[in-house]
């Protein structure tokens, strides 16, 4: 069932990548990108700015929530992917089930 009004809300494109990880000469970890959906399409809204920790500082970081309708793609992403929406790079935080009603599901990201 598909409700026209929710439906006219996704008028953005984003690309979704997964990430790997694969292991340098000096035994660090060196993650790599590569496309799992090219062209989603979706609705990115900024959700708040948060305080992360890094490096014993702390820095301020943009949330964004990411709605799309449920389908087989969207429903192929996962938690280690990321967004990229325009020029910024999201990475994923977690995915709910919008109203637990199946229909959307809604990606928090940070920048």
């Amino acid at each position: 069932m598909e409700y026209n009004g929710i439906m006219n809300i996704y008028k953005q494109i984003v690309t979704i990548q997964s990430r790997t990880s694969s292991q340098t000469v000096t035994g660090t970890s060196n993650p790599t990108y590569a496309t799992r959906i090219a062209s989603l399409v979706c609705s990115v809204q900024k959700k708040r700015l948060s305080t992360v920790g890094q490096f014993g500082k702390q820095t301020l970081s943009n949330v964004f929530r990411l709605y799309t309708p449920a389908n087989s793609t969207s429903l192929a992403i996962e938690e280690n992917d990321r967004v990229i929406c325009g020029t910024r790079y999201l990475e994923i935080d977690g995915i709910g089930d919008g109203g637990a009603q199946g229909h959307h599901p809604e990606i928090d990201m940070q920048e």
